[in-house]
């Protein structure tokens, strides 16, 4: 019996050990201002947020590692507002949605400025400067389609909806299936593979905030938005969108929400309205 607690005495001892030496060996990822850069990562898919372009412009950012593609939309000329006011030069990571925050942790970006919402779940992983951006949120539907004069709820009943994966329009697409007695089809990962859905007809409506929905039924006729009379239940977290940062970054953290506060309602207004409008030249 004494044996045997030696035995596991020492085991305890050799995983203290090895738990220390592992512990030592990760060093917290912390922003350094010394490397002159600010690196962010957003989808370059959401329009107007955020896109891809091919041809260089006077707006536009090259994308880090992908020669010959180009960021531009609204997220990008509020980093770009923000790193010169923090003296940086912006550097802009091409990061999948689902990917951003595993991304911005384990130091391959140093934020997220992507159109996303500082949910309570997301704030469990990162923190949150304040917004950057409030919006209202509207149905897309085929312009010539069963739904295209809906104008509440119910008018949604025994349609296919389907929402984009781990944001705040899956949340919202489940809320308008559950109230119209519809069908919650999966989740996508892009508002694109979800237009491409609609149009070919394997859904029939999505939820999606104003400005995206504007840009994606100007440039496809086929589709409409429409505001319900309805109103969804949406919390604050979920109209607003702003900056992600890691837990220890106070001092960015702090310098972003100063940055921010420097940009005023009239020139974020101009930077959305002419994001929608980029998009229909």
């Amino acid at each position: 019996m004494l044996i045997f607690k030696r035995i596991n005495r020492m085991i305890i001892v050799l995983l203290l050990v090895v738990v220390c030496v592992f512990l030592s060996g990760c060093k917290q990822v912390e922003f350094n201002y010394e490397n002159g850069e600010l690196v962010v990562g957003m989808e370059c898919d959401y329009a107007p947020f955020n896109w891809t372009e091919t041809v260089k412009t006077n707006s536009n950012v090259e994308i880090y590692q992908q020669k010959g593609l180009y960021a531009d939309g609204y997220d990008v000329q509020m980093a770009r507002l923000i790193c010169k006011e923090l003296n940086l030069k912006l550097v802009i990571k091409k990061i999948a949605f689902s990917g951003l925050i595993q991304a911005l942790n384990s130091g391959d970006i140093d934020v997220i400025i992507a159109g996303m919402s500082p949910t309570q779940d997301r704030k469990y992983s990162i923190n949150f400067t304040s917004e950057y951006y409030e919006s209202e949120h509207v149905v897309i539907v085929s312009a010539d389609g069963k739904y295209a004069n809906a104008t509440k709820f119910s008018d949604f009943s025994g349609s296919n909806v389907v929402g984009q994966k781990g944001t705040s329009y899956e949340v919202l697409a489940a809320q308008l299936a559950n109230k119209a007695n519809a069908k919650i089809n999966p989740p996508l990962e892009t508002v694109p593979l979800i237009i491409s859905g609609i149009i070919l007809g394997d859904n029939d409506v999505t939820v999606v905030e104003k400005p995206v929905a504007i840009s994606i039924c100007y440039t496809n006729p086929s589709l409409k938005w429409i505001k319900l009379e309805d109103n969804f239940e949406v919390k604050e977290e979920e109209r607003i969108v702003s900056i992600g940062v890691r837990k220890n970054d106070d001092q960015l953290l702090n310098d972003l929400n100063l940055a921010l506060s420097k940009i005023s309602k009239d020139t974020r207004d101009e930077l959305m309205n002419k994001a929608s409008s980029d998009l229909n030249e």
